[in-house]
């Protein structure tokens, strides 16, 4: 697991949010029942449809917003073109600049890829993590790319990226 390292500028994203919670892996179900409304439920389509879209890759951001509860904001969204119009219809946020360490998950069918990308996510945080001399940077929130590579049934592969700061 060697990651590749960026930094980044802020990314605004526009789309749509849930709320969810860690709490008894109740984002383990959430998030993928989100992405499964957004990809059929014809949310996908409208978004991708919008004259202010700058690039089609869409973003997976968990956004903290209680410490105590560990509730949390995830945001399925698409970077728009600067100073575009965007209706009241999609949820408006911004990833602050950082430095990522990006991973990339082991290609893998349809079928696998939530899981594939959960594991990852697992191999991250109890394998690199502790060996890496890295730590998870304040203030800063993770996501994953979703870009071309995402796109057919066989060979799927999607970029995690966490903010890190030396320790």
């Amino acid at each position: 697991m060697e990651p590749k390292f960026v930094t980044l500028p802020a990314i605004k994203l526009v789309g749509f949010a849930i709320k969810t919670t860690s709490t008894d892996g109740e984002n383990s179900k959430a998030i993928p029942a989100f992405w499964d409304d957004y990809m059929t439920g014809g949310k996908m389509e409208k978004l991708h449809a919008e004259n202010f879209i700058k690039k089609h890759d869409e973003y997976g951001v968990c956004f903290q917003v209680d410490m105590e509860t560990g509730e949390f904001e995830y945001v399925i969204g698409v970077e728009p073109i600067e100073g575009a119009e965007i209706s009241n219809d999609y949820h408006v946020c911004e990833v602050p600049p950082a430095t990522y360490a990006v991973f990339s998950t082991s290609p893998c069918s349809a079928a696998d890829f939530a899981q594939n990308i959960q594991g990852t996510w697992h191999d991250i945080f109890n394998e690199w993590f502790p060996k890496s001399g890295y730590e998870y940077a304040p203030n800063c929130v993770d996501f994953e790319l979703y870009d071309d590579r995402c796109m057919s049934d066989e060979g799927k592969i999607c970029d995690i990226y966490i903010p890190v700061i030396k320790k």
